[in-house]
C-alpha cells in the first residue's frame, strides 16, 4: 500500500483533486505474487477512498491495460466523472521460481503450464517463429534491451538505471534458447496511477490534457496451440484496429508508439 501511495501522490500533486472527489477506483493487479490475496479494498482504504466504488481488474498482462478502458468507459457514459486507476504490482516476496510457476499457470493447467511452459519458454518460442520467418537474429534482440537500457539511464523511476553492452546482451547466459537473460524481464515491484476526468473536469485541472481518442481491446486463444501465429498476436492487431478506428487515425500518423 505504501508503494501505491507513492504513484497516487504523485498523480494527484498539482491537480487540486481531492479523493472525495474521485467517483471511482479501478485497481489492477495479478494477484499471487504478493501476500495480500485482494488488494482492492486494502488499498481503497489506506488512500482514503470510502466510501467511493473500488473495483479489481485482472487480466494478467494487460491488467492495467484493461483498468484504463474500464475507466475510461466508466466516464464516457456519465456513471462518473473521475476515475483514478491503480496499477500495483509485489513480486519480491516470492522467488524466481515460485513467480514463474504462478506465471505458468497463467495458461491452460491442464493440456500446458504441467509440461514447463512458463513465460520465457513461451515467447522463446514465438522468437524462434520469428527467426525462421523473418530472418530475425539474437543481435535484433540485443538492440531492443539496448533500448530500453538507453531509457532506463534517463528515468529515475527505472528499476534498473544502468546500460548494458551489445556485448553484455549477447553473451548473458541463456534462459530459454534464444532469449537470455537481458531479454527476460526481471521480478520487480511497482506502482502506478492515472486520474481519469470527464472533459471538463480535465481542462479545469489541468493546463494541458491528455485527451483518449481511441480503445481497443481484443481475444486470442491463450493456448499455443490455438493460435493462428507464432509471429505476430492477432489480438493486438484486432484490438489497434479498433483504436485506430475510434480515433479515426492511422498507423502513419502516430509520432510516439
Amino acid at each position: 500500500r505504501e508503494l501505491v501511495f507513492e504513484a497516487y501522490k504523485d498523480a494527484m500533486e498539482g491537480t487540486g483533486i481531492e479523493s472525495s472527489d474521485i467517483g471511482a477506483t479501478v485497481v489492477c493487479s495479478a494477484p499471487e505474487y504478493d501476500r495480500q490475496r485482494s488488494p482492492a479494498g486494502v488499498i481503497a482504504e489506506y488512500l482514503g477512498l470510502n466510501p467511493q466504488p473500488t473495483l479489481y481488474v485482472e487480466s494478467l498482462c494487460s491488467s492495467s491495460s484493461a483498468g484504463l478502458r474500464l475507466a475510461y468507459a466508466l466516464v464516457k457514459s456519465g456513471l462518473h466523472d473521475v476515475v483514478m486507476v491503480l496499477g500495483v504490482q509485489i513480486m519480491s516476496q516470492i522467488s524466481s521460481a515460485e513467480s514463474q510457476e504462478r506465471m505458468g499457470r497463467g495458461a491452460d493447467i491442464q493440456w500446458e503450464s504441467p509440461f514447463g511452459t512458463m513465460m520465457p519458454a513461451y515467447y522463446a518460442m514465438h522468437a524462434r517463429a520469428h527467426f525462421h520467418r523473418y530472418g530475425t537474429t539474437e543481435e535484433d534482440l540485443a538492440l531492443i534491451r539496448l533500448k530500453a537500457a538507453t531509457y532506463g539511464m534517463i528515468n529515475k523511476k527505472a528499476v534498473y538505471q544502468k546500460g548494458v553492452t551489445l556485448d553484455q546482451v549477447l553473451s548473458a547466459d541463456v534462459v530459454a534458447s534464444p532469449l537470455k537473460r537481458f531479454d527476460c524481464c526481471a521480478n520487480a515491484d511497482g506502482a502506478s496511477c492515472l486520474i481519469v476526468a470527464h472533459k471538463d473536469v480535465a481542462k479545469s485541472v489541468s493546463k494541458k490534457p491528455i485527451w483518449i481518442l481511441g480503445v481497443g481491446a481484443a481475444t486470442a486463444p491463450i493456448t499455443m496451440s490455438g493460435r493462428e501465429s507464432l509471429t505476430g498476436l492477432t489480438c493486438a492487431q484486432a484490438a489497434a484496429k479498433e483504436a485506430y478506428g475510434m480515433a479515426e487515425i492511422k498507423a502513419k500518423d502516430v509520432d510516439v508508439a
